[in-house]
């Protein structure tokens, strides 16, 4: 049996998210990668991650507001910060003082930096929308972007894919096409589209920088296809009770659970709460000892129970380690079993674990 457990733990690989940037510039060969490290590092924790990455040579990173690129520049001093959202109304000094590069998405946007640049030419990235209708520059707005660009220093254009995961999707050719369309008209910068499923589809989306995320911290690429990415996290907790359950009881809130025959169940806590998603009730998968335990009943706000019957008995104590998520439980499946998607799975992770960082 490994270390008893008194807390549920997160460990993240720090080297393993090196591994996979280098995989991912392996694969980009000289078109150089760079890192979205939005929602926390997709969870795993700005600052330790970013830090490996940089040290890993990663240059350009990706945030998705002002505020978390002044929490990068802190400890980042030398990177290329992009902030996603643009340049908000009100931000426009924040961009400045902390040297963080907008992402242009309206022409409104880019009317505020200019006029904030105050003829300093000050640098900002070109966000059109090829086909995602999120956010980007509309095709309505591309010439009164065009009359504006010489007030700015185009650091970056860039677009990005909507189903580029997806191998069968047409939609990636789609917005490659009008993307080049785009590059033809402004071909100042760096030209950018591929995200991480972009760059493990072919070297026709590369262009000149990469925006890998989801498969810097172990998420599959591309779906349908074995995963080259190693996985980054793990999250273990410990038994907190061992229950015996003859066939007949029900288990978890609104009984949703009938045991059928003589089992043994394990109690974990880890619940919604702790981003252990309620949609994991009765489809879930645990691993206690490289034993599969399915989820029984339902997720609730601190607990989870499993089922333990076919795990040896030498895996079973008060404070063994279950595997949530991890070499056995990988993020992908996890995700699956709560039909969801390793993003949202990692993102969720919540506070009350104990955190650690190995690898670095």
């Amino acid at each position: 049996m490994g270390d008893l457990l008194t807390n549920t733990r997160l460990t993240v690989r720090l080297d393993a998210v090196v591994a996979n940037y280098r995989h991912v510039q392996a694969t980009l060969g000289p078109v150089p990668a760079g890192a979205a490290v939005k929602a926390d590092a997709y969870g795993l924790g700005i600052a330790p991650v970013a830090t490996a990455l940089a040290g890993a040579g990663c240059r350009e990173f990706f945030v998705a507001s002002v505020e978390e690129g002044i929490e990068l520049r802190s400890f980042l001093p030398a990177a290329t910060i992009n902030v996603f959202n643009g340049a908000m109304p009100g931000t426009e000094v924040d961009l400045i003082a902390h040297d963080l590069v907008p992402l242009i998405v309206s022409h409104e946007q880019l009317v505020g930096w200019v006029q904030a640049s105050d003829g300093r030419r000050l640098p900002a990235g070109l966000h059109f929308d090829t086909g995602m209708n999120r956010t980007g520059v509309p095709a309505t707005e591309v010439d009164d972007i065009a009359a504006l660009v010489e007030g700015i220093n185009v650091r970056h254009v860039l677009s990005h894919l909507a189903s580029s995961a997806d191998p069968e999707s047409p939609q990636s050719e789609e917005q490659l096409a009008r993307f080049r369309a785009l590059r033809l008209r402004f071909p100042m910068g760096v030209a950018s589209l591929a995200n991480s499923g972009g760059i493990f589809r072919s070297s026709d989306f590369h262009f000149g920088l990469a925006r890998p995320g989801i498969a810097l911290y172990g998420g599959t690429p591309q779906a349908g296809s074995d995963n080259p990415m190693r996985q980054t996290v793990v999250l273990e907790a410990p038994i907190v009770q061992l229950r015996d359950i003859e066939p007949g009881e029900r288990v978890g809130y609104n009984a949703t659970f009938e045991v059928t025959a003589p089992s043994r169940h394990a109690v974990v806590p880890v619940g919604y709460a702790d981003g252990f998603l309620r949609s994991e009730s009765n489809s879930g998968m645990m691993s206690v000892g490289g034993h599969a335990a399915p989820v029984v009943g339902r997720v609730s706000m601190d607990l989870t129970v499993i089922d333990v019957t076919q795990v040896p008995a030498q895996h079973l104590a008060l404070g063994a380690p279950v595997e949530l998520i991890g070499d056995h439980c990988p993020i992908d499946d996890v995700a699956a079993a709560g039909d969801t998607i390793a993003y949202e799975m990692l993102t969720s992770l919540g506070r009350r674990y104990d955190r650690v960082y190995v690898g670095d």
